[in-house]
């Protein structure tokens, strides 16, 4: 049987948006001073994986939590298409109370109620978005490197996570996710993904 292949998903450093609790998709915005401490504490907790190379988001916000994480292992990052974030549309930028003011609570709930089925106002059908992280998580799974690390965003990680175990977007609510932490999976061709730890944090609040 092959060795199992390590998986890491990183969700990146904060950002005022984040901060703000506000959709942030395709939205280009830099770390804030958090963020790049939470990217620092991504790499502490990666130090010890053998990672080489860092598939990454191509939003700022990630290939900026790639940098700094590559710098730590000396590692080089790879910008790719398939981890992008979600396309929020004419949600982007905007709170959850803004939404509801604008477009109605109807079509809050509607999100909250069924993910998988939602398309964003003049943004991404959430269905095709898992199609496309499928094959992504796969092709990185099967590239030959004994690690490989994925720097993405929450919706993208949650999907991931999904896609990976084969579950229903009923789970997508259901896994929390902190800015700069770290999960990881282990894949085999056939066992396929298996999880092994969720949401880690450099720190005493963590194990």
């Amino acid at each position: 049987m092959s060795e199992p292949v390590d998986v890491y998903l990183v969700r990146h450093g904060q950002t005022d948006l984040n901060r703000d609790k506000r959709f942030r998709g395709l939205t280009d915005v830099p770390l804030n001073d958090e963020g790049r401490r939470e990217a620092s504490g991504a790499a502490a907790l990666l130090a010890d994986s053998g990672v080489s190379v860092i598939h990454s988001s191509p939003v700022p916000r990630a290939l900026e939590t790639s940098s700094i994480i590559a710098g730590s292992l000396g590692a080089r990052v790879e910008e790719d298409e398939g981890f992008t974030d979600v396309d929020y549309g004419r949600w982007q930028g905007l709170t959850v109370g803004e939404v509801t003011g604008k477009f109605g609570e109807d079509m809050v709930e509607s999100w909250q109620r069924d993910p998988g089925g939602f398309v964003f106002p003049d943004g991404d059908a959430m269905s095709l978005v898992r199609e496309r992280l499928t094959p992504a998580l796969e092709r990185i799974a099967t590239s030959g490197h004994k690690s490989v690390v994925v720097v993405s965003h929450l919706a993208i990680i949650r999907i991931c996570f999904v896609a990976a175990l084969e579950l229903g977007f009923e789970s997508f609510w259901r896994v929390s996710l902190d800015n700069g932490s770290v999960s990881r999976f282990s894949y085999t061709p056939v066992g396929g993904f298996v999880l092994e730890w969720w949401n880690r944090v450099p720190g005493p609040q963590r194990p």
